[in-house]
């Protein structure tokens, strides 16, 4: 995961980020389109929604180019979850091809930005779940 940058290499070396890509691609369509449902089993046990619930109909919604209604299923996927996963695949090149030292800061930094992931979707799982709040349970 961490090294020094060495003498960076063609982008046609890639060999395993592309494939993440593919599947990370396959996998929002798949999602998306609703060909694969998958029932969270957080809310079928206690009734309440789990931080990623409305995720899929999100995926879905962006691909129609639909982002205000993305945002109404699940914003925290579309403000936080898409993004950070666009991030750590392009970064995830950027270590694999020599262009960078690591795909996830190290140390303090590192541990600084999982610990506020880790913190925003505990947030976000608590805020969706409050009815006064205003946040639409879908």
């Amino acid at each position: 995961m961490t090294g020094t940058p060495g003498a960076p290499r063609p982008w046609r070396t890639l060999r395993r980020t592309p494939v993440l890509v593919g599947v990370a691609a396959l996998t929002t369509v798949a999602l998306g389109t609703g060909s694969v449902r998958i029932p969270c089993w957080f809310s079928g046990f206690t009734g309440l929604d789990c931080p990623f619930c409305g995720g899929s109909r999100a995926l879905g919604a962006l691909l129609d180019a639909d982002p205000s209604a993305a945002l109404g299923y699940n914003a925290f996927a579309v403000a936080v979850v898409v993004p950070v996963v666009v991030v750590v695949l392009v970064a995830l090149g950027r270590w694999e091809t020599g262009r960078a030292a690591a795909w996830w800061p190290t140390g303090r930094r590192g541990r600084l930005l999982a610990a506020s992931l880790g913190v925003l979707t505990v947030g976000w799982w608590v805020v969706r779940n409050i009815p006064a709040v205003g946040v639409p349970a879908v």
